[in-house]
């Protein structure tokens, strides 16, 4: 895709914005979404109607069509995939641009507390949004060292207990015993998880579903806590994160050689220390592209344009890396792809 020059950002901003098909308690006004509209287009209006907005931003609770698709904007953070016959363009985990009607944007962004006029979100949710966002300069550097010993195993905190979590904690559980919470342990949780995890050596973060670019914040409040995430998604997560930071599952050919290898780490104080001083990320994430994305989804709502095309950086980045393109014969991949060999090795 060629290289496309940024977009500024609208001279007298006047967008006018609703929003519909959100979670309960969702709002305009804090959180990631809301920082990424100020940054494309400055102060905006929030109007209720859709008739009465330049741009619809939708999500998926449900996943249907909004009234005006043709100036729609899809926000997903579930594994869901865009669906362009309900909306127009999309921010979402997905690598794959969709012939470029797609930016990612992962999740997990919304536990970073980006710079400048950042609003974390205030609204609590079925448990969510009780953990604090976290500096990115945190997450690039290695954590402090872990004085206080952790004298409990490994903990899992989760509304549901899909077929795969359920299976690994009960084959974790041959190693010590593994302590639930939230909606698993039959009581929803209503506080912070840096509350409990610090007690902690692991903590068992598999997100929920498998797919490319579907990265959530189990993983973030793991490592910030300062456990070892024991962590499930597909290969393509080292595009965002240090693979040498966690264990995760898909780099092992069975669960039993995963318990087997967890077992060897807690047993090694000199394993989990070496897990321990590795930093989350290798790389600074950053919102460019998707500010870009957006003054130029505008545009193109705005004046009946065709799709835009977002910015493509030299360098690979979480917001810009797409499996089976450049991101597989770059470099860092190549380094990274040699992770699980050197470390089983």
């Amino acid at each position: 895709m060629p290289q496309s020059a940024p977009t500024a950002r609208p001279r007298e901003s006047s967008v006018a914005i609703s929003a519909v098909n959100f979670w309960s308690g969702f709002s305009l006004r804090e959180g990631l979404i809301s920082y990424l509209l100020e940054e494309a287009f400055g102060e905006f209006q929030v109007v209720a109607e859709e008739s009465d907005a330049d741009i619809v931003l939708t999500s998926v609770f449900p996943h249907q069509a909004t009234q005006y698709p043709e100036k729609s904007i899809a926000v997903i953070w579930e594994n869901i995939r865009p669906n362009y016959d309900f909306y127009r363009f999309s921010l979402s985990s997905d690598f794959d641009s969709y012939d470029n009607r797609n930016c990612r944007v992962p999740g997990w962004y919304g536990q970073i507390k980006w710079p400048n006029r950042f609003k974390p979100t205030e609204s609590r949710l079925f448990g969510h949004n009780y953990e604090e966002p976290l500096d990115i300069e945190t997450l690039l550097r290695p954590r402090e060292t872990i004085k206080r010993a952790r004298q409990k195993f490994c903990c899992f905190v989760s509304r549901y207990r899909e077929p795969h979590r359920a299976l690994a904690v009960e084959a974790l559980s041959r190693i010590a015993p593994i302590d639930l919470f939230g909606e698993v342990s039959g009581k929803r949780l209503l506080r912070s998880k840096y509350e409990i995890l610090p007690d902690y050596r692991f903590n068992l973060c598999f997100e929920n579903s498998i797919f490319p670019g579907y990265y959530t914040e189990k993983i973030i409040h793991a490592w910030a806590a300062g456990c070892i995430p024991l962590y499930w998604s597909d290969p393509w997560f080292i595009a965002d994160f240090n693979p040498r930071a966690m264990i995760n599952r898909i780099d092992f050919p069975s669960l039993e050689d995963f318990v087997d290898y967890v077992a060897e780490v807690d047993k090694s104080p000199e394993r989990r220390a070496a897990f321990l001083r590795e930093p989350l990320l290798l790389q600074r994430p950053k919102l460019d592209d998707a500010v870009d994305f957006l003054r130029r989804a505008l545009n193109a709502i705005t004046n009946g344009a065709a799709r835009p095309s977002p910015a493509v950086s030299a360098a690979i980045s979480p917001s810009s890396a797409r499996p089976g393109s450049r991101l597989l014969a770059s470099p860092f991949l190549s380094f990274m792809l040699g992770h699980r060999r050197r470390r089983r090795g």
